[in-house]
């Protein structure tokens, strides 16, 4: 059975490793849990021994992050497992990129296998298996690593399988994103369409979405995602770095633009 597979990098990992001491790397991948368990819980929390941590009773999504690499996936290709992941993704991509760690993803329908299994010998040597396999997942680690920038799309497989399921691509997917022109490796000569990507903030679509203060908001925000480039001792100079950066600051300067334009569009509606 197909399921919907969510797969995401963070950029500069290696290096945050290499020029940090032990203590601090633990303090910043705790970091990465608390980001990762603030998006399966939909940013509910609970009591415990340790104070409040975030809710995951009611969790629908699966999750393994193993080393820089963080793969989120549902248990089939229904629509409501994709809404699911859909919610997940994108709170997780945008809070990350905004004010975490940088990364880039994707979001693809395809196939997955999982194995889990774990033993303790009577010496206390762990062997644990948390396997995830198949084509889907290769497609989805094909996909996200070939961008270059900060930021995730959402593959035609998953517009494919929406598509077949009855529904319209732009219904299902307006709240969490919004069609842009990926910018991808160049030696990968790749010259696709607009795709649809995550918004890094909310659609001006809303409700009570206002012009006022976006100027100062977009100023913040690009600030607070160029310093995530560059935190934990990373180094921001490499071409390929700056590539990114630059990239990434365009879109968000293209998300604002489109956000003004949403809210006119809205308000001229009544």
């Amino acid at each position: 059975m197909k399921k919907f597979i969510a797969y995401f990098d963070y950029l500069g990992f290696a290096q945050f490793i290499e020029n940090n001491d032990q203590e601090y790397q633990n303090r910043i991948v705790n970091n990465i849990f608390r980001d990762i368990e603030m998006a399966l819980s939909n940013r509910k929390f609970k009591p415990s021994k340790y104070g409040v941590i975030a809710d995951l009773t009611d969790n629908k999504i699966n999750c393994i992050n193993f080393s820089d690499t963080v793969v989120f996936w549902t248990d089939d290709d229904s629509l409501e497992s994709l809404q699911n992941i859909l919610k997940v993704t994108h709170a997780f991509t945008w809070f990350s990129i905004d004010y975490s760690f940088p990364l880039r993803g994707s979001l693809v329908c395809g196939e997955l296998t999982t194995n889990h299994f774990h033993h303790t010998s009577n010496n206390g040597a762990i062997y644990n298996t948390n396997s995830v396999h198949g084509k889907g997942l290769v497609l989805a680690y094909s996909k996200a690593e070939a961008q270059n920038w900060a930021g995730a799309v959402i593959d035609e497989s998953v517009i494919e399988r929406i598509k077949f399921l009855g529904e319209t691509p732009i219904d299902v997917l307006d709240e969490y994103a919004i069609k842009y022109k990926v910018p991808y490796k160049e030696d990968l000569n790749l010259n696709l369409d607009e795709e649809f990507v995550f918004r890094l903030f909310k659609s001006g679509k809303g409700k009570n979405s206002t012009t006022d203060g976006m100027g100062e908001f977009l100023k913040n925000m690009t600030q607070s995602v160029v310093a995530n480039f560059g935190s934990h001792n990373k180094n921001t100079n490499h071409p390929n770095v700056k590539s990114k950066i630059e990239n990434t600051v365009s879109f968000l300067n293209f998300l604002h633009d489109s956000y003004l334009r949403e809210v006119d569009e809205k308000t001229s509606l009544g």
